[in-house]
């Protein structure tokens, strides 16, 4: 990487910020404050705040926010965690990835409410309580659907279920990429999985979402490597 790549990112009226990525460092330049250069070492830990932005911290305590709304943040996002997927390969170990708690807290809201309502309605009309079991059964299908943790292992990526666990071959897997989903609700940080014989996954709500997509990138390299 010869020549820096910029991206951009307007936070407020009239307010820009700038990332200038080179080949060994990055360079935070705000309109409004003094810029902040750093090189790939300098990163302690890349942490999510949904809805809204990531928090590049640094082993001196310094932050650097970049928003969901930067220009190519996907392709930013990504340009920083290969490298330090390549810088701290020696890194890895297995470990387990779950759904953030608020998400798991809504989920279990939702589920209450409506047995709440089956139960209540039962006695009170056969008809609603009908119509109530019947708008439960795709939610019973996204549910079945919906993976309760991640697992990274030498070997497999593993997505546990409520009933089952699927595992995934590194070599199965062609590239991941970040995503940006929006809704009515607000912006989430999500990681797209593309698969050689298998639909496509979209991982979306999990605790540490950046740290496991460098830990399952430093697999893929390693994969790369063998073949």
């Amino acid at each position: 990487m010869s020549d820096p790549i910029t991206f951009s990112s307007e936070s407020f009226p009239n307010s820009t910020a700038y990332y200038d990525v080179h080949e060994n460092e990055v360079c935070y330049r705000p309109d409004s404050a003094e810029q902040i250069r750093f090189n790939w070492s300098e990163i302690r830990y890349i942490d999510d705040q949904p809805r809204s932005r990531i928090k590049i911290v640094l082993d001196d305590q310094r932050e650097v926010p970049v928003r969901y709304s930067t220009d190519q943040f996907p392709v930013f996002l990504k340009t920083i965690c290969l490298r330090l997927a390549d810088i701290r390969k020696e890194n890895f170990r297995s470990q387990t990835f779950r759904l953030t708690p608020k998400y798991l807290f809504h989920l279990r809201i939702v589920v209450a409410v409506l047995l709440l309502s089956l139960i209540i309605s039962f006695p009170i009309s056969k008809t609603l309580f009908s119509v109530l079991l019947a708008l439960s059964i795709p939610l019973a299908i996204f549910f079945q659907g919906q993976p309760i943790s991640l697992t990274l292992d030498n070997d497999h990526l593993i997505f546990q279920y409520l009933h089952k666990k699927t595992a995934i071959n590194y070599d199965e897997i062609i590239n991941v990429d970040f995503e940006v989903l929006i809704n009515d609700y607000g912006s989430t940080l999500s990681i797209s999985i593309k698969l050689k014989h298998r639909k496509d996954i979209t991982i979306k709500n999990l605790e540490d979402i950046v740290i496991f997509f460098i830990m399952l990138q430093i697999k893929l390299n390693e994969n790369i490597k063998v073949c």
